[in-house]
């Protein structure tokens, strides 16, 4: 399988590269807007040339349907919407099931990759344990890393060692560490944050099932205007996770950040989850250290983690 991007001004045209390069067999895994919200980015693609004995030894007889359609009930996706991506990937009409499946992923879901500028602070929301503190260690470390200035703010004043917590990898950094337990005081320190700098909240896990809890959530969104992320571990119960995901998308969540990847053999949750809360895919955490840092999240990747007997005959194949 051969990937490949192609960046133009209008879909037409992006379309027309997609044809000129990979030719009229090339499928089309996922549509975004350009930079800035300019222009079309296509990622297309399409089978690579490769010895066909040594896949088809593993493939042989093997409806692509049916492959993709073991995988979701593995996964624990709901039938409803196991029924939606299968049928959607047989309407792509692909033999590849990692591709079929993609296909179909890249038409239920939206990706979309967290924003690196600070057009909009960042919000991280999710159930106590989830992973939001290590997520925005992460971010924080990663705009460090990119030379990008970066202001973290927490609003996690009650639990125990939650702020201690934080300021640990803030302090290595060397990055401030502020404070703000209500909305006024979150509007004060995202005011006084560093000119263009990314700024990071780390919100204390609640309950979004509480009007009262899910309400001051709400207002610290929208007391700054935050691009609310959803935090979520993997491996969870799909329906639950369906619960969860739009509780929160209620609350303005609005992407999905998975954590706990690494850990996590049933990925049901994840799908039921964007689902449910209409939320777009963003990146994921693997690892419980700062250092494994994260990974943007795409159809054909995800595709990969739902199918990895699949990922791994094809990567053997490229060797």
């Amino acid at each position: 399988m051969r990937l490949k991007t192609f960046t133009a001004p209008s879909m037409a045209e992006a379309m027309n590269l997609v044809k000129t390069h990979l030719g009229a067999d090339a499928i089309i895994v996922s549509t975004q807007k350009g930079d800035g919200g300019l222009g079309v980015r296509i990622t297309a693609a399409i089978e690579a040339v490769e010895d066909e004995d040594h896949y088809d030894q593993y493939v042989e007889d093997a409806d692509p349907l049916d492959e993709i359609a073991d995988a979701l009930a593995h996964h624990n996706v709901p039938g409803e919407l196991a029924d939606k991506l299968t049928r959607a990937a047989g309407s792509l009409d692909a033999e590849d099931p990692l591709l079929a499946l993609a296909g179909a992923l890249d038409q239920h879901f939206k990706f979309q990759p967290l924003p690196t500028s600070g057009r909009r602070p960042l919000m991280l929301l999710g159930m106590p344990g989830a992973g939001k503190t290590v997520t925005t260690a992460k971010l924080a470390t990663r705009a460090v890393m990119n030379r990008r200035p970066v202001s973290v703010i927490t609003t996690d004043t009650q639990r125990a060692g939650g702020y201690e917590q934080l300021h640990a990898f803030t302090r290595l950094l060397e990055v401030d560490l502020q404070q703000a337990d209500t909305a006024s005081a979150l509007k004060d320190a995202v005011a006084a944050a560093k000119p263009n700098s990314l700024i990071l909240v780390d919100c204390a896990g609640g309950n979004p099932f509480e009007p009262e809890d899910a309400e001051r959530q709400h207002r610290l969104i929208e007391a700054i205007d935050a691009e609310a992320v959803l935090v979520m571990a993997a491996g969870g119960d799909p329906l639950e996770a369906a619960d969860l995901a739009q509780a929160y998308a209620t609350i303005g969540a609005r992407r999905l950040l998975v954590t706990r990847l690494d850990i996590a053999r049933r990925l049901g949750g994840l799908l039921s989850a964007a689902s449910a809360g209409r939320l777009a895919f963003t990146e994921v955490g693997i690892g419980a250290s700062v250092a494994d840092g994260l990974a943007p999240l795409n159809p054909v990747s995800l595709a990969r983690l739902l199918l990895p007997k699949y990922a791994a005959t094809r990567d053997q194949a490229a060797e």
